[in-house]
């Protein structure tokens, strides 16, 4: 199917292939299973927005009043009369307004927080995330302009509202409140840097997270983890959206890293961060370097994501591990992915489904055919030497990927 979209021909190189794979290493494939919550886990601050958004009024809402004072500068019976207070009446009964909407969001995402890494970890991220805020509706700030200033006014009197407990560094709240999963996270890290050094080399971990929001609560964890604080030194990777237009109140968690990605990897690459906890970004299209330790904090979503992440472990002796609940179903899914990826590898190293290029022969080209020229580099070249260049490639088993128009 591949081949079929792409208009190409995969294969694997055979000749050298011995010498190749000197230079390729395959990650040894770990796993780590925690435990969830005996009883449910409980953040003060994360209950106190709870308590803030359950007693809102809809209707001081900015939008709702927008919406009603439409609906009095309407003629009534027309065609927009009815459509804006359909429109009223779905928002009234949703309780889905833009301010509404996005404190939902961020106490859904406090939610997840408090479950995955621990009470501190909430607690931590909602004075984080509404400091953040503050700063934000600042009129001389830029981070929310495309609010308007109703909607800002609106949701500075909310967050002014809210009194939360302040956020204690000290490291028995922070080792009693972390969950089982972060504590068998760095377990796991504490033993594969020593495995590291004990081999007479530096430690580098790439963590993948599939929210950003939990990626920034679960970097500072570990930069205050009394057994990580002065051990590992973490940075940070998000996903970027250059939009500006009606962003969610979430966004602003785009804003906390204060290095930008660049910064981030120039350090990492240097040896002055030896750990990035990243979402999906980092999985491909960022130059990262080899790293010699792979952890998925969340389970990948799908095959190409197991396998874009495992490929940046790709140092000797690298390591790839999955983190597990235990009785976890999501351990089916690693094998169908297993099964999927040993299927594909016999499909591109099955000899018989080389393409019959080899019967071509550089008699049937001559040397006086047509020249041309590629304008943007200045190349010149002819139909014969490509084609010679391409059946050598061929025979040498060397070419991946040869688009079929070309044969």
């Amino acid at each position: 199917m591949l081949e079929r979209n792409l208009d190409c021909i995969v294969q694997s190189p055979r000749l050298q292939r011995d010498e190749l794979l000197k230079f390729v290493h395959r990650p040894v494939f770990r796993h780590v299973i925690y435990e969830y919550w005996i009883s449910p886990p409980f953040s003060t601050n994360l209950a106190t927005i709870s308590g803030i958004i359950q007693g809102l009024k809809i209707e001081d809402d900015p939008y709702i009043i927008s919406l009603r004072r439409q609906l009095n500068a309407t003629l009534y019976g027309t065609v927009e009369y009815y459509r804006i207070d359909q429109q009223l009446s779905a928002t009234l009964r949703n309780r889905k307004t833009f301010t509404l909407k996005g404190l939902r969001d961020f106490e859904r995402a406090a939610s997840d927080i408090l479950l995955d890494i621990g009470p501190w970890a909430a607690d931590w991220y909602v004075w984080r995330i509404i400091e953040k805020a503050k700063e934000a509706i600042n009129p001389y700030n830029n981070m929310m302009s495309a609010w308007k200033p109703t909607e800002r006014s609106h949701l500075l009197g909310i967050l002014n509202s809210v009194v939360l407990t302040p956020i204690s560094y000290h490291v028995d709240d922070i080792m009693e409140d972390s969950s089982d999963k972060v504590q068998s996270l760095v377990t796991l890290l504490l033993n594969e840097k020593l495995e590291t050094e004990e081999r007479g080399e530096m430690y580098s971990c790439l963590i993948f997270v599939q929210r950003r929001d939990s990626v920034i609560a679960l970097a500072e964890v570990l930069r205050n983890h009394p057994f990580t604080a002065n051990i590992f030194r973490a940075g940070i990777l998000l996903g970027a959206s250059d939009s500006s237009y009606r962003q969610s109140f979430l966004d602003i968690t785009r804003k906390i890293p204060h290095d930008s990605q660049e910064d981030t990897l120039a350090s990492f690459r240097s040896g002055d961060l030896n750990l990035i906890v990243a979402t999906a970004v980092a999985e491909e299209g960022l130059d990262i370097q080899a790293c010699g330790s792979v952890i998925r904090w969340d389970l990948p979503q799908n095959m190409a994501s197991w396998a874009q992440s495992r490929g940046r472990a790709r140092k000797k002796k690298s390591t790839f591990t999955l983190m597990f609940a235990r009785g976890s179903a999501h351990q089916q899914d690693v094998k169908k992915w297993e099964d999927l990826e040993r299927r594909m590898v016999e499909m591109y190293n099955d000899p018989p489904r080389m393409p019959v290029v080899e019967e071509m022969r550089i008699d049937d080209y001559q040397e006086e055919d047509e020249i041309f020229v590629v304008e943007s580099t200045g190349c010149v070249s002819t139909y014969f030497t490509v084609a010679k260049n391409l059946i050598s490639c061929f025979k040498a088993r060397s070419v991946v990927f040869i688009p079929l128009s070309l044969i």
